[in-house]
């Protein structure tokens, strides 16, 4: 889900980014003078402090991907640190090509956003083979409950640039998500800042419906009565800002989310290839005295 930073790396794969689902672009939109209500409503939402962990394997490689095989694991870590939300994400994988070669990616997400939903801090690291690909670092604040923001980068270089009325930041967007899902809303649309780009918000759609089947799903050891929840299968799809309507997503995610905000599986779609993430581990974190 859209606490988290799904990205890809700059691996050199055959095909350029692509994705499909134009249906995506059917999408409610929520008018920016509907945004403070909507943050209002989000606080019934009770998102669970916890420890995932995810085996993920290939799902498909389209033709000209150039890949044969994907594999790794993906430990994501949500902690409630009283007035604000922690979270922890890391992806490692390993990369087959058709011609043979290998390599792995390193891929960690950290940030801390405060629960009113204003204030976000991130750090992104993207490492290929050992070698570090990319990093960025900053902070992002927004005026008021629906209102403008800004962003600033310390890393890769000092940056700034203004965030529209109305953008969400990944932890509010994720309790929004679940608000819709449990209203019976089928599709809405926001912009979303996570601090994973340079180049400003995402315009994320999503499309809310059944959860998947869970046949060939692997055991869950650890606390699995935090999976007795009500679940949705969402699919979520990133525009860069201003592509919407006109372009194919970046890349798209679906997940069987639970009420709680844990994710039983995820799928990250990137258009030449696909990856299934799987959970295998759960484990409740303490919530604090505050």
């Amino acid at each position: 889900m859209n606490t988290l930073s799904f990205r890809r790396s700059r691996v050199q794969i055959a095909a350029p980014l692509a994705a499909v689902c134009a249906l995506l672009l059917l999408g409610l939109w929520i008018r920016v003078a509907d945004a403070q209500q909507q943050l209002a409503q989000q606080q019934d939402v009770v998102l669970m402090p916890h420890r995932a962990t995810y085996d993920m394997k290939l799902n498909v490689a389209r033709p000209n991907s150039g890949i044969v095989e994907v594999s790794g694991r993906m430990v994501l870590e949500m902690v409630d640190s009283c007035d604000a939300w922690e979270v922890k994400q890391r992806i490692k994988l390993k990369f087959l090509r058709n011609d043979g070669e290998e390599f792995d990616t390193d891929s960690s997400f950290t940030s801390y956003e405060t629960k009113d939903g204003l204030g976000l801090r991130f750090s992104v690291r993207n490492i290929q083979d050992q070698e570090v690909e990319e990093e960025l670092r900053g902070h992002a604040d927004l005026e008021g409950s629906g209102g403008k923001g800004r962003a600033s980068f310390s890393l890769p270089e000092i940056r700034s640039f203004d965030l529209p009325a109305g953008t969400l930041f990944p932890t509010t967007h994720l309790a929004l998500i679940i608000r819709h899902a449990r209203n019976g809303d089928k599709s809405v649309s926001y912009s979303v800042f996570d601090g994973a780009r340079l180049d400003g918000a995402f315009t994320v759609n999503a499309v809310i419906g059944k959860p998947p089947r869970g046949a060939g799903a692997p055991s869950v050891r650890g606390d699995v009565g935090l999976l007795r929840q009500q679940s949705w299968g969402v699919r979520l799809a990133f525009f860069a800002a201003g592509d919407q309507g006109t372009a194919n997503p970046e890349y798209e995610l679906a997940l069987d989310l639970l009420a709680n905000g844990v994710a039983r599986s995820m799928l990250l779609d990137y258009g030449d290839f696909a990856v299934d993430a799987r959970l295998v581990q759960i484990q409740a974190l303490p919530r604090p005295r505050c």
